[in-house]
């Protein structure tokens, strides 16, 4: 587990990498009210205009856990930060052209981001893609919680895969960093 906040420690120490996680984190947040709200927002459109819609956007943004329930907020926020750090890390390992052999974990990782886009909250409070489709609250009031249960399975499936990329990161740098303790270099 040491190796993990080793990992999480040189990526998310450079600022670069930080504000693309934060950046990532916002971005799927502000598309979920997006997509939860878009109808509101086109009808007000047409009667006060584009500057006073995006007004509206970020009011609906800033108080979106007002609209939705408790669980759902909490569950598109842990959501939207782990698809940040998920990301970030892929961004990382592509810069410095780390290889990532294990084909499970990438579907894996997969089905994770699927599940987080596709139902980030309860179904039933329009939020994510199966709002966008129509396949809300109709479709998923067959399951227990309404949905709910989908999104702490993407957050269990999206925590994984973060662990596991960033033990592959830890193992693929773990050669650079022998290799410079062979040449004199000091240990991190």
């Amino acid at each position: 587990m040491r190796q993990i906040f080793r990992v999480w420690r040189d990526v998310f120490g450079r600022w670069q990498y930080l504000l693309l996680a934060v950046v990532i984190a916002l971005v799927f947040y502000s598309l979920n009210v997006l997509i939860s709200s878009w109808r509101s927002l086109l009808g007000f459109y047409a009667t006060a205009g584009f500057l006073k819609t995006i007004k509206l956007f970020f009011t609906f943004f800033l108080g979106f856990k007002e609209l939705i329930i408790t669980s759902s907020f909490v569950s598109l926020v842990i959501i939207s930060i782990l698809l940040g750090v998920l990301f970030t890390l892929l961004v990382y390992k592509a810069n410095f052209n780390l290889s990532f052999q294990n084909k499970k974990t990438n579907f894996i990782g997969s089905i994770g981001v699927f599940l987080a886009a596709f139902v980030p909250g309860c179904a039933a409070c329009g939020v994510g893609l199966a709002s966008l489709l129509g396949i809300s609250a109709g479709a998923l009031s067959f399951l227990p919680y309404k949905g709910i249960e989908l999104s702490i399975i993407a957050i269990i499936i999206l925590g994984i895969t973060i662990f596991k990329i960033s033990k592959n990161i830890y193992i693929c740098k773990l050669p650079v960093s022998l290799n410079k303790e062979m040449k004199g270099g000091k240990k991190k």
